[in-house]
């Protein structure tokens, strides 16, 4: 017989089993810096690719240092260090965080492409996360032990939200002054008090500010350091600037430019090639402070404050070359700056000093050097391709002008003259009371200039059409005007008459120097309820800032050719002193005198060369539509008449504006029109 032998009872675990089991679950975290946090956790960090980066990330988590700033080249990894310290926060040291975009479109696209990716990457992160159906959204996220709140700078955003932790990021793109309350840096400094000794900021941009304000200015007063690497020729600690050191092929192609970037060495005139850029980036890796060296040490550690420049970013200096040409290139075909202040605000690292800084305001006297002999007002000389008319809008009158337009922005100033009579004759002229008035602006479309050349029988040669009338619809600054309005019934009657809407430029100076040189055009009634229609009103809104520096320049050239501005002999001086009736001040043109209207005509016509669809950023003309084309017959040529005795069909068109102020009596003659043109139109 067989016995079953009993189970065998495995044995008690003791309390010393017990606890080595379950130890792990109670061992403390280990302290991680910032950068040890990113390493561990954030996939796409390389702490090889740019050394210095873990410098910054540990000052955010450095108990001795309250605030950071970081100012270097875009894609240079600002935001990289401020996801590293919102996710070192959310696993170490859960404390509420505020995060700050420049707008709340900015901030929306920010959360959905870098914040919500960092938390859905990263498991102690989502781990954090809390589980209610509202703790995850755009603007508030709920963690263990914290917020996480994402604004943009209105005061309403910053106000009751005590929080010690706050990133700035992009702050050049903030307002100076937020309705009336200071800048951002101060709105969060508000929103920390109660956490003094426990609180944190980080404030990183571009430069963007020409004055030297925004982050540079909150950069130099903090520690201010700069990287130094070891030149890899010499073995001298170096401190590059992208502006000096950065050498290339600046005559040549952007295909030359690249090939021969290269950096000099500023301390002994080394020859650096781009292969160069890892073995000074490898440099830092051992030195003190990774390679930072502070301006101001003696400013403590409370503030610490980096400032990166271009050399030694992610962009290869090849690029950098191709880049930086191309922005001369831009600079010599158009006198626009925009590319070079966005290549060095962006590329760079550095705020931008506009070629024209210290200088004084072209001289009147020498414009009125340069009218050309033999030119007349009222007539097209050889030159322009397409002319454009433009409109500058007054209390009790029009002032007008007109400009032809060549190749490379030769432009040439054909017309200027003011309607402030209605075309009885009679009836003053007031665009900001009268919507109906602007009616006298129509028959302009149909207008035609003479050649200034006459044929073998004493006539002119042919006439130049207008391709688009420009209107400035800024108005006044009066409450109640109706600039606006009236504008909208310009639209509406043109377009009944058979006007095509490219035809039809309505603008609005643009008052921020570093906004876009030509934004895309608004509809004049999107914020009315349902939409607007596709065939309302559109508003253009250049750049004004940008567009007077380019004519300034313009006007510089002292021969003609590519950029340069064409005066006729018979321009009223008056009309040339308002060509030079503002300066340049702090990035922004000032009045310097009350008429200035010459110089925005000026303006006009250069916007109504950027306006889509026609040339835009094109500096040839083959844009120009066929039927509105400048054309020279062959043949014969005679000369054109002197002042004194112009032809009468030529005089029919050439009409100089008063050189005087419009006083309300002064009834100038009717813009010449078409028979039965304003009767087709209703009223």
């Amino acid at each position: 017989m067989f016995h079953q032998a009993p189970p065998t009872i495995p044995p008690f675990e003791t309390g010393f089993d017990i606890l080595a089991r379950v130890a792990h679950l109670y061992r403390p975290k280990a302290h991680l810096t910032v950068s040890q946090w990113a390493e561990r956790h954030i996939a796409h960090y390389d702490p090889e690719a740019l050394p210095f980066l873990a410098e910054i990330m540990d000052a955010c988590s450095d108990p001795d240092t309250s605030e950071v700033a970081d100012m270097g080249p875009a894609q240079g990894g600002k935001s990289l260090i401020g996801e590293a310290f919102i996710g070192w926060s959310i696993e170490h040291d859960p404390a509420d965080f505020l995060v700050c975009q420049p707008d709340k479109a900015l901030m929306q696209d920010f959360v959905v492409r870098r914040i919500n990716p960092l938390v859905a990457n990263t498991p102690v992160l989502k781990s954090a996360l809390l589980p209610a159906a509202n703790a995850d959204n755009i603007f508030l996220k709920q963690f263990r032990g914290m917020l996480l709140t994402s604004i943009w700078p209105l005061g309403s955003q910053f106000r009751a939200r005590p929080v010690p932790r706050g990133w700035l990021d992009d702050y050049d793109q903030f307002a100076e002054d937020i309705e009336g309350q200071g800048n951002a840096i101060k709105l969060l400094d508000g929103r920390q008090t109660t956490f003094e000794g426990r609180d944190t900021k980080l404030v990183s941009s571009s430069p963007a500010r020409e004055d030297g304000g925004g982050i540079e200015a909150f950069v130099a007063g903090g520690t201010d350091e700069r990287l130094q690497p070891v030149c890899p020729q010499c073995n001298e600690r170096i401190e590059l600037d992208i502006k000096r050191d950065l050498k290339f092929n600046d005559k040549g192609t952007l295909d030359e430019a690249e090939q021969s970037a290269h950096v000099v060495c500023p301390a002994n005139g080394c020859w650096l090639e781009p292969s160069d850029r890892r073995r000074l980036l490898d440099s830092m890796k051992l030195l003190p402070n990774r390679g930072f060296v502070a301006s101001r040490p003696a400013s403590g550690k409370r503030r610490r404050t980096f400032r990166r420049d271009g050399l030694l970013a992610f962009t290869s200096w090849s690029k950098l070359a191709r880049e930086w040409r191309d922005a001369q290139m831009a600079w010599e075909a158009r006198q626009d700056e925009s590319p070079l202040r966005t290549f060095f605000n962006v590329k760079g690292g550095q705020n931008y000093r506009s070629v024209r800084s210290g200088e004084k305001p072209v001289a009147a006297e020498a414009l009125k050097s340069r009218r050309e002999s033999g030119w007349l007002l009222g007539t097209v000389p050889r030159g322009p391709k397409v002319l454009n008319l433009l409109i500058d809008v007054q209390h009790d009158r029009f002032e007008c002008g007109v400009v032809g337009a060549a190749k490379d922005r030769e432009q040439w100033l054909v017309d200027r003259f003011a309607i402030d009579v209605l075309d009885d004759g009679l009836t003053q002229v007031a665009p900001f009371t009268h919507a109906e008035h602007w009616k006298v602006l129509l028959p302009l479309f149909d207008r035609k200039y003479p050649l200034a050349e006459l044929g073998e029988d004493g006539k002119p040669v042919g006439h130049a059409p207008i391709l688009s009338v420009v209107i400035d619809t800024g108005g006044s600054d009066k409450k109640g005007d109706q600039a606006t309005a009236g504008a909208k019934y310009f639209w509406n009657a043109a377009r009944a008459l058979g006007v095509h809407p490219s035809r039809i430029t309505l603008v609005k100076g643009g008052s921020k120097p570093t906004g876009k040189l030509m934004p895309p055009g608004q509809f004049a009634d999107q914020k009315i309820k349902g939409g607007a229609r596709r065939s309302s009103a559109r508003l253009w809104i250049p750049n004004v800032h940008v567009i007077k520096n380019m004519i300034d320049a313009r006007l510089r050239r002292t021969a003609p050719g590519p950029g340069y501005i064409h005066l006729p002999e018979n321009l009223a001086d008056d009309h040339i002193e308002e060509i030079t009736a503002e300066e340049l001040k702090d990035g922004k043109w000032v009045k310097l005198r009350a008429r200035n209207e010459t110089l925005d005509i000026l303006v006009y016509s250069e916007a109504a060369l950027l306006k889509p669809p026609f040339a835009q950023s094109r500096t040839d003309m083959a844009w120009v539509p066929k039927d509105f084309r400048i054309r020279w017959p062959s043949g014969k040529r005679v000369d054109p008449p002197v002042a004194d005795g112009v032809d009468q069909a030529v005089a029919q068109l050439a009409h100089p504006a008063d050189p005087v102020g419009v006083p309300k009596a002064r009834k100038s003659r009717p813009v010449p029109r078409q028979k039965g043109w304003m009767s087709r139109l209703r009223t």
